[in-house]
C-alpha cells in the first residue's frame, strides 16, 4: 500500500498539473481537462503500477476501462460538489475516494496476482 501511495501521488501530482493547466491555461471546462488528465495519467500510471507497485505486467486493455470508469464517476462527484468547492478543488476533495477506489480496482481487476 506504501508504494501504492508513493506511486500514486507522483502520478496524482502529474495528473493533477495537466488538470490544472488545461483547466486554466487552455480554458477547458473541467470534464475536458479532467479527461485529459485521465489519459495523461494512463500513459504514466500503467508500467509505474505494474512494476513498482503490484509487481506484475497486469493487463492494458481493464486499465484504461477501470480508469474510463473512474473518470466518469469523478466527473459525475464534480459536478455534484463544485458548486460548494470550485473547479479546482473539486478534485482534491474527491481525491481519498478516487484513490481507495483505484487501489482496490486496480489490484483485483488489472493486476490479479
Amino acid at each position: 500500500m506504501l508504494r501504492y501511495v508513493v506511486v500514486g501521488g507522483l502520478n496524482t501530482a502529474f495528473s493533477l498539473s495537466i488538470y490544472y493547466t488545461a483547466l486554466h491555461l487552455f480554458g477547458l471546462p473541467y470534464y475536458l481537462a479532467s479527461g485529459v488528465a485521465v489519459l495523461a495519467g494512463i500513459v504514466v500510471g500503467f508500467k509505474a503500477h505494474g512494476a513498482l507497485v503490484f509487481k506484475n505486467k497486469g493487463n492494458f486493455l481493464r486499465y484504461v476501462l477501470v480508469w474510463g470508469g473512474i473518470y466518469v464517476g469523478n466527473i459525475l462527484l464534480i459536478a455534484l460538489v463544485r458548486d460548494y468547492t470550485g473547479d479546482y478543488w473539486a478534485p482534491i476533495v474527491l481525491l481519498p475516494f478516487t484513490t481507495l477506489l483505484a487501489y482496490v480496482l486496480l489490484n483485483k481487476l488489472v493486476y490479479k496476482p
